[in-house]
């Protein structure tokens, strides 16, 4: 009985000491994660009332074009890529132009990419711990509505 409670000791002091010094857990499996367009805000302070929150997404009210910075919540990527679906409509018949940038975790640039709403865009460049945006300029009169950000993990 003595040997089995020595041996039990020993697994528990064993485990222990390696959950003290393992590393971080990063996920196995791939993850998408949604981010509503509500979320999405108005880029310059002076047009905070030009920016009009359905709960279908964000859009522009005011006569001019208008851009939104959307915050992209995401599963920290293993891997040295991130690829964004950027979902809305656009009515207004103009190209509307949405562009993403990912920033190391103290600020350091890393990559950015654009594309046309709705599109897929793919960030070369981003890290663990990183931040992502993406800037959309949205035509006027509501033409155009930024249903959400799905950050797919490559």
């Amino acid at each position: 009985m003595n040997i089995h409670a020595s041996i039990l000791g020993l697994s528990l002091a064993a485990g222990l000491l390696a959950g003290a010094y393992a590393e971080p857990a990063r996920a196995a499996t791939s993850q998408n994660v949604g981010n509503h367009g509500s979320a999405c805000r108005n880029y310059n302070a002076s047009e905070a009332l030009d920016i009009d929150y359905l709960t279908s997404g964000a859009r522009n009210i005011n006569a001019s074009a208008r851009t939104v910075i959307c915050p992209v919540a995401r599963h920290p990527v293993t891997g040295p890529a991130q690829g964004l679906y950027i979902d809305g409509s656009n009515t207004s018949g103009a190209a509307v132009y949405c562009s993403a940038y990912a920033y190391e975790f103290n600020g350091t640039y890393l990559s950015s990419a654009s594309t046309t709403l709705p599109g897929y865009v793919s960030l070369p460049t981003v890290s663990y711990w990183g931040h992502v945006s993406v800037l959309c300029t949205l035509p006027g009169s509501g033409g155009a509505v930024v249903y959400g950000i799905t950050a797919v993990d490559n």
